[in-house]
């Protein structure tokens, strides 16, 4: 073999290797785009679901006093879940994009219900938590995280003596990055080491 064709022979490597190294890059950003998709598309059907059980629970229970009777089964039957939530016909064990349970559960007396998405995962489980729900006034009470209710802190305020008093707390909804963050990590949160979260909708 002569010099030119080794030297073609070596740029033609490395034009090859050049070749595949574009082609990797561009694999891995197709991979990252197609995650951050498929995870803004979840979040975003969660956030549609959580509003449509609501619409269709104060539909079902209109000009009723409490939401007595309220669980998996009759919501099933009532048409709030709908087939998309089920694996089996009678819809025991519905389930969230993220494979993970849902639950309907009762508060105050039966005066509220909560909606609960366990199995989220802490990246789905901060972004839900930073949405805005509503407030009161639309029904929407609270945001219970990982089994922790989402509040601001106490305010002091100070008497004409000097003496301070605390306020009740309030709700700090949405919830601010950093505090989103620390609530839905599942293991500080709880002890548990599989990653997973939950968070739970309170309404009236």
């Amino acid at each position: 073999m002569n010099k030119t064709s080794s030297a073609q022979s070596g740029r033609s490597i490395i034009e090859m290797l050049g070749v595949l190294a574009i082609i990797g890059v561009l694999t891995v950003g197709g991979i990252a785009g197609f995650s951050a998709a498929m995870s803004k598309h979840k979040i975003n059907q969660i956030t549609d679901q959580v509003q449509r059980m609501v619409t269709n629970i104060r539909a079902l229970y209109a000009g009723k006093r409490t939401y007595a009777g309220l669980d998996n089964k009759t919501a099933y039957t009532m048409g709030i879940f709908d087939d998309g939530f089920c694996d089996t016909p009678e819809c025991e064990n519905p389930t969230n994009s993220y494979k993970g349970s849902i639950l309907l559960g009762l508060q105050n007396g039966n005066h509220h219900f909560s909606i609960t998405y366990n199995g989220l995962t802490r990246d789905a489980c901060t972004r839900l938590a930073m949405k805005e729900w509503g407030d009161s006034a639309s029904g929407f009470l609270t945001l219970i995280v990982n089994g922790t209710e989402q509040k601001a802190p106490s305010l002091a305020h100070y008497t004409s003596d000097g003496a301070h008093i605390f306020t009740a707390e309030k709700r700090e909804i949405p919830v601010p990055l950093a505090k989103a963050v620390a609530a839905c990590d599942h293991q500080t949160a709880t002890g548990s080491v599989d990653g997973t979260a939950s968070i739970s909708w309170i309404y009236r």
